[in-house]
């Protein structure tokens, strides 16, 4: 199937490992330019190596999304590089874990710039060069906490959701200038940010690492870590012109862990 994709610029924001590096190497496949977005320096100069063994040429940008003015600058140096932004994946590392107990005002204020206000910062700064060649497509990687919100993620409960009610509330503007904006809530997929997780609970139930890993395999429907490739996969579907009427969904993709009809 030919996605009509090559070509095209997109931002993708976390992208020098787990969910974001899968999704840069899924749009690169289909011939995509790729600005890769993260703190890690060493790691983004490795992925951006990767990304460029398949053929497209790359941006690397060591930035704090969190940051106003890195915000800015990664849209700024994208348009002077490559002209055009027709693609926007939103990611980032999700807030700490905790009960509403344990948040302090200073946690609150952290998950916000760091997971609902870059998120809208970013979109605000990306659709005027969609809307300028009349086609776009932003896509949010949530949590299956704004389906199933869990009692030790509280943070990530408040303001993963509100990404996904800002994604609804603007869908049907955008659509009607070509621009569509779907969210998708990861289950559980080793990265580095699940094996965090994992520690935590682990350590509250007095377990080890790999005694709470096998537990939770146990659990899982599917009985497996699933690979990010396949979240990226499901990414690069949404960008292409055949998913041009998938818009304001909020799609999982966890294996059939959650038990929700929605």
């Amino acid at each position: 199937m030919n996605f009509n994709l090559q070509g095209k610029t997109a931002i993708i924001c976390g992208s020098s490992k787990g969910l974001g590096k899968a999704c840069a190497i899924a749009l690169a496949l289909e011939g995509v330019n790729i600005v890769l977005c993260a703190r890690n320096i060493a790691a983004l100069r490795q992925t951006q190596q990767e990304i460029e063994s398949l053929g497209v040429r790359t941006l690397a940008l060591a930035v704090d999304m969190a940051n106003s003015d890195d915000n800015v600058r990664i849209v700024r140096e994208t348009i002077a590089r490559f002209g055009r932004i027709d693609i926007l994946v939103n990611n980032s590392g999700g807030p700490r874990p905790g009960t509403f107990r344990d948040i302090t005002e200073e946690d609150l204020d952290e998950a916000y710039a760091s997971v609902l206000k870059y998120n809208i910062r970013m979109i605000r700064l990306c659709l005027p060069y969609m809307e300028k060649n009349g086609w776009g497509r932003i896509v949010n990687i949530t949590s299956i906490t704004v389906k199933e919100p869990a009692p030790n993620m509280v943070l990530s409960n408040i303001f993963r959701a509100a990404v996904v009610s800002y994604a609804k509330t603007i869908s049907k503007e955008l659509i009607s200038q070509g621009i569509t904006i779907n969210n998708v809530c990861p289950g559980y997929f080793k990265t580095d940010r699940v094996t965090q997780l994992m520690q935590v609970r682990a350590e509250e139930e007095g377990m080890t690492m790999a005694e709470y890993e096998q537990k939770a395999i146990t659990a899982f429907p599917h009985k497996r870590y699933m690979d990010p490739q396949e979240l990226g996969d499901l990414v690069c579907y949404l960008c292409s012109d055949q998913a041009r009427s998938v818009n304001g969904t909020t799609i999982q993709i966890d294996g059939g862990t959650l038990n929700g009809l929605l």
